[in-house]
C-alpha cells in the first residue's frame, strides 16, 4: 500500500495527525510530489487550518481561482503579514522548476513581490551550491529525482562511491606531479 493509500485510510478513521505526518515523511522522498501535496492541503483543511493548506496548495496546479485553493492562500496571506514570511512558511523542498506551472508562476510573484519590498529570497533549492573546487553539489542528484519517483531506491551509494573514487583519482594525480617535480 503506497503512502497516498495509507494516509486516505488515516483520514478516513478521523486521524488527521497521523495522515499529515506520513504525508510530511513523503515529502522528504518526493518533495514536489502533486498527489501527496494534494492531498496534504486537504488534511490541514480537515483539520481547520486554511492557511497550512494554502500553503501546500502554492505550490501544486490548483488554479488560482479555484474557490476553495483562493480562500486558502488568502488566509496563509492573512496569517503571514509580509512577503518574506509567507515565503519562508512554503513546503518548499524542491527547486522550483519541479514544480507545475502555476507553483512556478505563484513563486515568482512572491520572488517578485519580496524584491519590490527591497528584501532577497531565492526559493531554498533554487541556490546552487560548490565546494570550494568548483564542483556543483547538485551534479551527485539521483537522475530519477526530478519526476518524483525516486523513493530511497539505493542509488547513493553507487553516487558516493564513484565520487569517492573521482577524489582518490584526484589525489593520486597531484601526488604523482609533486613526486615527478621533486625526482626530477
Amino acid at each position: 500500500m503506497d503512502v497516498i493509500d495509507q494516509a486516505q485510510r488515516d483520514l478516513a478513521n478521523g486521524d488527521v495527525s497521523a495522515a499529515q505526518d506520513r504525508l510530511y515523511a513523503a515529502l522528504r522522498n518526493r518533495p514536489a510530489s502533486q498527489p501527496v501535496l494534494e492531498l496534504l492541503a486537504y488534511a490541514h483543511l480537515m483539520a481547520g487550518d486554511r492557511a497550512t493548506a494554502g500553503a501546500a496548495w502554492f505550490l501544486t496546479d490548483k488554479a488560482d481561482d479555484d474557490p476553495t485553493a483562493a480562500s486558502a492562500f488568502a488566509a496563509l496571506e492573512a496569517r503571514h503579514r509580509s512577503a518574506i514570511a509567507l515565503a519562508r512558511s512554503l513546503p518548499i523542498n524542491a527547486p522550483s522548476e519541479y514544480y507545475p506551472a502555476h507553483a512556478q508562476n505563484r513563486i515568482e510573484r512572491l520572488a517578485a513581490t519580496i524584491r519590490a519590498n527591497g528584501q532577497e529570497w531565492v526559493p531554498p533549492r533554487d541556490t546552487v551550491y560548490f565546494d570550494e573546487v568548483g564542483v556543483d553539489a547538485d551534479y551527485f542528484v539521483d537522475d530519477d529525482f526530478p519526476d518524483g519517483s525516486y523513493a530511497g531506491s539505493g542509488r547513493a551509494f553507487p553516487q558516493r562511491f564513484v565520487a569517492a573514487l573521482i577524489i582518490v583519482a584526484i589525489a593520486a594525480t597531484s601526488a604523482s606531479v609533486v613526486l615527478a617535480i621533486v625526482f626530477s
